[in-house]
């Protein structure tokens, strides 16, 4: 069963004291203010509602409700008007809170972003909406007319956010740093304090007193006297410069009730014969605005400069140090040289009390190898953990993780480790470990002795910068000992890997030379018979036809075939298939049409055997081409020959040609078998056939030779095919010239 909830738990316990403190700033608001106005020059009010929005959250707004409809009640308003002041301050407090928050506003106001944002987001924006809404109250309720609408609105507007300039920036400073006004400085701090704070009481006083206005009027300087205001301001500026937020939140704030004092009496550089009261106000508080608003930007600035100063000395440092570092390990393998250099450097960098490096020694023991001490603190150099302390604290040593520690004592420690805490004095303890490849290989430790610390960010990160160039060194190190190591049997090895590559050497020659006369057999052999039959066929081609029982067309083709044949065995065996050996050719130029139509009619016994279509797609102004007619024939014939080779009976095939992009294009298209994407780029490199692919015989040299012609005469060859679609061979040539000539 869940428990009920409490009637008043939504009600928070600071509302009540927000509520108070609202509206005790609202009497005192009025009560120091003697002008003849509703408005006052600095409605304190807001800028306490605005503070306690961004100290306690939304939860508060209660309070600052509930505070303005006491005051209204308290200074005799009507119902109407106390319901309207209180929704538009509560609004006008919520509006800014909540556009600061929007901003990433800071309440520390060190950089100029949160400054910028209080005047502009929280200053300016929000008084708005509370003086349009209070102005619009008023003038419904018959308490304002339309003649001074402008002049209260502007008064409302620029009296909040006066409060937002001055109020806020100096109860916030009391929150976050009410302990630095009462801090020990240095005597020459307080007697500067003392100096500004002097000339600025002065210079007011001369500014906004009876006796300076009288005296003024009396000289008849009047029209000089509204320049008087910002005399102080100088003052104000130094105060902004050199003490930064405080010293501008605290002048800003004097300077302030001085001159609302000054005014409020009748006196100072605001009230002259002809300016009426609101003017007066306004004027007023203009000058608030512009001297508070100045004096948190200048703060700003300069907290931002300092910040950004003491970040790029920092960053400096630590670059030096990690460079120097670095460049003792590159240059020296002396470990005890690097550690030591790493923790003096490390130790007056971060000014800790000591500074040292711990070694993992064989049989898991944690030795002190390099150390830097300041003052008269007990020395750990030399010293090894015992046992017991390692068991205590296993995981600075088997985790690669930053242990931080600002204040010793906070941790549930063992008795072994706080004895070894006290006897060296430890307060503070900041440890990275050293570890390579998941192997511990160390720690690099740093202690404060004096007291408790703080480590900040920048500090453990130099921590951890360093312990990697500290791992470099000792990996080294270690490095250069099993190269030492290694270095005796290096000799050995190569000379055994030598002798090993000699004998690979010697047997890659002996292969080289049984394949050379592997070669020459084989192409021996093959050119004899070849020949033989060669003669044969000729005998036969030179007697009378009635005498012939072939056909003179085959014999013809036998003849060509058996040349073309001992043609590729003389390439073969003269190795003239190297890729950096070029093929000879002799141009001259041909009709592309006619040649093509004379191998068509060649062709068609060879056609006929085979059941094929071929059908000629040749365009009828085709130019002459630049070719050796003999080579051309035997790519058009490979080409041919092993589509109607590869593929079944019946097949159609296609000869197109066209001009692309000033080449003759020719394309031969099949709708046969096809070849896979694998097939096809390796079809024209010189080759042996699969012992797999039994449907196929030879070694590939056909299709390496068609490729070589083409490149020769200046074009390219090529396939396109996918199996079960059929194949497309294409290649280019080089149009003719006006003059023919012989090229390589």
């Amino acid at each position: 069963m869940s428990s009920s909830r409490h009637p008043w738990q939504w009600f928070d316990l600071m509302v009540i004291p927000v509520a108070l403190a609202y509206w005790l700033g609202g009497l005192l608001a009025h009560a120091t203010t003697n002008l003849n106005n509703e408005v006052a020059p600095l409605w304190v009010p807001t800028g306490i509602a605005l503070t306690a929005l961004l100290i306690y959250g939304e939860k508060v707004w209660l309070g600052i409700f509930l505070g303005d409809a006491l005051l209204m009640f308290a200074l005799g308003a009507s119902w109407g008007l106390i319901l309207s002041s209180a929704a538009g301050s509560t609004l006008c407090a919520w509006l800014g809170f909540k556009l600061l928050h929007w901003g990433g506003f800071s309440s520390r106001l060190s950089r100029i972003d949160d400054v910028a944002a209080l005047i502009l987001l929280a200053g300016i924006v929000a008084p708005g909406v509370n003086a349009t809404l209070e102005s619009l109250s008023a003038l419904l309720m018959g308490s304002l007319n339309w003649q001074n609408f402008a002049s209260h609105w502007w008064m409302v507007g620029l009296g909040d956010c006066s409060s937002i300039l001055i109020v806020t920036p100096f109860l916030l400073r009391i929150y976050l740093d009410g302990a630095g006004l009462f801090r020990r400085y240095r005597r020459q701090r307080v007697l500067e304090v003392i100096i500004c704070g002097g000339l600025l009481l002065g210079l007011s006083w001369m500014v906004f007193s009876r006796h300076t206005q009288v005296h003024i009027l009396m000289e008849g300087s009047l029209s000089n006297a509204r320049y008087l205001e910002y005399l102080p301001f100088p003052i104000v500026v130094w105060a902004a410069i050199r003490f930064q937020t405080w010293g501008a939140v605290v002048g800003s704030l004097c300077l302030a009730l001085l001159a609302i004092a000054g005014t409020g009496q009748g006196v100072g550089p605001f009230v002259m014969p002809m300016v009426n009261e609101s003017q007066t106000i306004l004027l007023l508080q203009m000058f608030i605005i512009i001297v508070s608003g100045t004096a948190l930007l200048l703060s700003a600035a300069v907290t931002e400069r300092q910040r950004a100063e003491r970040q790029l000395r920092t960053t400096l440092e630590r670059d030096h140090l990690l460079a120097e570092v670095s460049l003792k390990i590159r240059q020296s393998l002396e470990l005890e040289k690097i550690f030591q250099t790493t923790v003096t450097e490390i130790r007056q960098l971060i000014e800790a009390d000591r500074v040292f490096i711990a070694s993992w020694q064989d049989g898991g023991r944690i030795e002190v190898v390099a150390e830097s001490l300041n003052g008269d603190y007990p020395s750990l150099l030399g010293s090894n953990a015992r046992d017991d302390l390692l068991t205590a604290l296993p995981y600075l040593f088997t985790q690669a993780q930053t242990f931080i520690a600002d204040d010793i004592t906070n941790f549930n420690l063992s008795p072994t480790v706080q004895k070894y805490t006290e006897r060296y004095q430890i307060k503070a303890a900041l440890v990275v470990p050293l570890h390579l490849d998941g192997k511990p290989l160390g720690l690099l430790v740093a202690h404060q002795c004096l007291g408790v610390r703080h480590w900040r960010k920048q500090e453990v990160k130099l921590l951890e910068q360093l312990a990697g160039q500290v791992m470099i060194a000792m990996s080294q190190a270690q490095l250069y000992q099993t190269v030492q190591q290694l270095n005796c049997n290096l000799e050995k090895q190569v000379e055994e890997r030598t002798y090993q590559l000699q004998e690979k050497i010697r047997e890659v020659h002996k292969l080289h030379d049984m394949k050379a006369v592997f070669l020459q057999a084989v192409s021996h052999d093959l050119r004899t018979s070849i020949m033989g039959l060669l003669m044969l066929l000729k005998n036969l081609q030179h007697r009378s036809e009635d005498s012939l029982t072939l056909s003179r067309f085959i014999l013809d083709r036998m003849i060509n075939s058996s040349e073309r044949q001992l043609t590729l065995i003389n390439a073969l065996s003269e190795d003239h298939f190297s890729e950096e050996r070029p093929l000879m050719i002799h141009c001259e130029q041909l009709s592309l049409s006619q040649f093509i139509n004379e191998l068509i009619r060649e062709w068609q016994p060879l056609l006929q055997q085979n059941q094929a279509n071929l059908v000629a797609n040749i365009s009828h102004n085709l130019p002459l081409i630049s070719g050796d007619k003999e080579q051309l024939h035997q790519v058009f014939e490979h080409l041919v020959t092993n589509a109607l080779k590869h593929n079944p009976p019946g097949i159609n095939l296609g000869i197109d040609v066209t001009v692309k992009q000033g080449m003759i294009y020719c394309s031969l298209t099949d709708n046969g078998i096809g070849m896979g994407e694998q097939q096809c780029d390796q079809l024209f490199k010189l080759y042996l056939r699969s012992l797999h692919d039994r449907r196929r015989t030879g070694i590939g040299l056909g299709s390496y030779q068609c490729r070589q012609i083409i490149e020769a005469h200046g074009g390219k060859i090529g396939v396109r095919s996918t199996p079960g679609n059929g194949c497309q061979f294409w290649f280019t040539l080089p149009m003719a010239k006006s003059q023919p000539s012989a090229v390589s």
